[in-house]
């Protein structure tokens, strides 16, 4: 396995959580954190099928990553990663709801209601698209879903949660990596990906373009 000891990585994110999972697969490797300088991203909205929420979580992981490029002064050894992650429920035969971080304003009601509707007692997923810029210039892309089911749990207790703080910001309402883990019954898929990266899979993508010699 290449150890990626030589080669410059710029991670596209402003998360905590990706940087410290990115550095964990890459300890011995030269590390930037340059995120997007236009935090705005295209929207989910209305109802959805599987194949339109995949597009756009690409254009928006491949938007990320070309306005990371774009900063840069010399992208020819550089490798960038960006990502984008995303909770979404079931809607209705074929469609689902993309789960968005919560609004500032009632957020404690807007997350309370998608805990009492599409969380507790069922199951949800979150996907990641993950965008890999080789030093030649080629994209390169992986989803990663992963199914999270919660238990019945008491409204009182989703209240508690919300009082905690830990909802503001999160995709979906909730941190896996943090007390919404007590919620959590079972995980089908990658426990990482929930939290903004896929561990293995990000491992994967970077063997891949190694062995296709795009570096």
């Amino acid at each position: 396995m290449h150890d990626f000891s030589d080669s410059q990585i710029v991670l596209g994110s402003s998360s905590p959580q990706r940087k410290a999972l990115l550095k964990s697969l890459f300890p011995n490797s030269p590390l930037r954190i340059v995120p997007p300088n236009n935090p705005d991203e295209l929207e989910f909205t209305g109802s959805k099928n599987l194949f339109a929420i995949m597009q756009q979580l690409s254009q928006i992981a491949r938007t990320k990553n070309e306005d990371v490029t774009a900063q840069l002064s010399d992208a020819s050894t550089t490798y960038v990663l960006t990502a984008d992650t995303i909770i979404f429920v079931p809607d209705d035969f074929d469609t689902y709801l993309v789960l968005g971080k919560p609004p500032e304003e009632n957020r404690d009601e807007v997350v309370r209601g998608w805990f009492r509707d599409h969380y507790l007692g069922q199951t949800h997923h979150a996907m990641t698209a993950i965008c890999l810029r080789a030093p030649d210039g080629t994209l390169h892309e992986r989803f990663v879903k992963t199914a999270v089911t919660m238990e019945a749990a008491s409204l009182d207790m989703v209240d508690w949660y919300l009082s905690t703080g830990e909802p503001a910001g999160k995709a979906g309402g909730y941190a896996i990596q943090g007390l919404g883990s007590i919620f959590v019954s079972s995980i089908q898929g990658s426990l990482s990906n929930v939290v903004g990266l896929p561990l293995r899979e990000t491992r994967d993508l970077f063997e891949t373009v190694i062995q296709n010699g795009d570096s």
